[in-house]
């Protein structure tokens, strides 16, 4: 079990401990990474949350027992699913399970720490009437050889010491957009706090549970592009979306990916196209410019 190095010792403990959240479900979809997932489970734990993780896995050899084994005291709901079903059907298999009104959104890689504040995220949804609060990623970038060199210390610490120091820089994703006939407009959003409305966040996320099973969610066929085209799907039926900078969490880096994994995730392009045939959008302008990645080319 690694420990996460806490530098913020002004912060309130109940802004970031979970064992008081009782209308909550974590949501987590898992292809190939138990070591990832391990990671994240330790730090759900670490936080003493109480109420249902659902998981649900398509690798090709699921670990839900070494998981189940190593977390008796977390309330987990492991959905074994057939290999490479997908990251959206995997979604919405687990969005079926969940019975509270809220639920978290996680991939398999991302780790909670004193910034998660998942309570906080709770309490900004609720107090202004949104339907799905997004947060952001501390991760190293690894764009110039100081952060690469931050990143390998981080790194060896982690490796040899299991105690993690996340990066104290962080990545936002989160953009308006309009849909024009056959054609999406991306637009910059300005962000103000604590929070900002908008069209498209990341997929660390809080919702409403009813509201998005109100519009049957991910599309099922989707193995990519399924980020993109939910939102989409969220605009369409009236959704509420904000982001905020105050919570997020820590995008493990430091666990390599099987190379299964990896040639899964090459084919997302063609998977783009069709997270768009579904809107009969053709083109996507500005994407890049506002997002900062490339989408549906």
């Amino acid at each position: 079990m690694f420990t996460i190095f806490n530098w913020i010792p002004f912060e309130k403990k109940e802004n970031y401990y979970l064992d008081k959240l009782t209308d909550v479900s974590i949501l987590i979809k898992t292809l190939e990474r138990p070591e990832q997932l391990i990671n994240q489970l330790h730090s759900i734990k670490k936080y003493k949350f109480k109420g249902p993780v659902i998981i649900a896995d398509d690798s090709k050899t699921p670990y839900k027992e070494k998981v189940l084994l190593l977390f008796p005291d977390l309330n987990i709901t492991y959905l074994n699913l057939p290999f490479d079903t997908g990251t959206a059907e995997g979604r919405n298999e687990m969005l079926a399970q969940v019975n509270t009104p809220l639920f978290i959104l996680c991939d398999d890689d991302f780790i909670f720490e004193p910034r998660t504040r998942i309570p906080v995220m709770r309490k900004l949804l609720l107090e202004n009437n949104l339907d799905l609060l997004g947060g952001v990623f501390r991760q190293y970038n690894l764009k110039s050889r100081k952060d690469r060199l931050q990143f390998n210390i981080s790194n060896w610490i982690f490796k040899n010491f299991k105690l993690l120091i996340p990066a104290t820089n962080f990545f936002e994703y989160h953009a308006g957009f309009d849909l024009e006939g056959s054609v999406c407009k991306m637009k910059k959003v300005s962000y103000k706090n604590p929070f900002t409305i908008c069209d498209m966040t990341h997929n660390f996320f809080i919702a409403r549970t009813e509201k998005v099973k109100a519009f049957g969610g991910w599309n099922p066929i989707l193995k990519g592009g399924e980020h993109q085209n939910f939102f989409i799907r969220t605009k369409l039926n009236g959704l509420r979306i904000a982001t905020t900078r105050m919570c997020g969490v820590v995008h493990d880096r430091w666990s390599a990916a099987p190379p299964l994994f990896k040639e899964l995730r090459e084919r997302g392009s063609y998977y783009q196209k069709l997270a768009l045939e579904e809107f009969g959008i053709e083109k996507i302008e500005n994407f890049q410019e506002v997002m900062k990645e490339k989408f549906g080319q």
